[in-house]
């Protein structure tokens, strides 16, 4: 008899285990991870104009990890708040994830080239669609360095970087350049998507 009360505490501590950690984990991709100003262990830096609303951790395999930040705007459309993402001017405590980021370098003698310039959208052709990571939805390529703004990138340049997987943890309508564009739980494959396989010229 002992021996099976025995067993069931155990098995009723480690269901609890479980489930604390499932709790925790459901609580954190929910909420996000708080913005920390690049604190270990999120302390990846691209070196530009990104880093006011990412932060990342590279891990053991060489792949990024990280978050996506947004500010919430006040406004709803449709009962749906808006955001937009956080900026240098942006307090600590109103930054809040929007994206779970998944990165691959994508340079060396695979660096992209940057085609042209839609607003402050870079747009990047890789040199093929091979350099495209599968399984998976990377849509964003993102370059190291300088220049700080996209408005800085020479037509025809090429950088090393890496190529982003975002995936949405809530819904809201995303404001960037005077578009409102509807995020949705899951990955996203819309709302940063500026890399290209083929373009005239090149």
């Amino acid at each position: 008899m002992k021996s099976e009360n025995s067993l069931a505490v155990v098995l009723s501590v480690c269901f609890l285990f479980i489930l604390s950690i499932l709790v925790t984990a459901s609580a954190t991709r929910a909420g996000g991870y708080p913005w920390k100003d690049h604190a270990k262990p999120y302390d990846f830096l691209f070196g530009n104009n990104i880093d006011t609303h990412q932060q990342s951790q590279i891990k053991n395999n060489g792949d990024l990890f990280g978050f996506l930040y947004i500010t919430f705007t006040g406004e709803n459309i449709n009962g749906i708040p808006v955001a937009m993402h956080c900026n240098d001017q942006t307090p600590a405590n109103e930054c809040e994830v929007g994206w779970i980021i998944r990165g691959k370098f994508l340079g060396g003698s695979n660096q992209p080239t940057f085609v042209y310039m839609v607003d402050d959208h870079a747009t990047w052709l890789v040199q093929s669609r091979n350099d495209i990571p599968q399984p998976g939805s990377y849509s964003h390529f993102h370059w190291l360095g300088d220049p700080a703004g996209g408005g800085g990138l020479v037509e025809g340049s090429t950088f090393d970087g890496y190529i982003l997987e975002l995936e949405a943890i809530d819904q809201f309508y995303f404001l960037h350049h005077n578009e409102y564009l509807l995020v949705m739980p899951g990955i996203d494959i819309a709302t940063h998507v500026n890399i290209v396989g083929s373009f005239p010229g090149y």
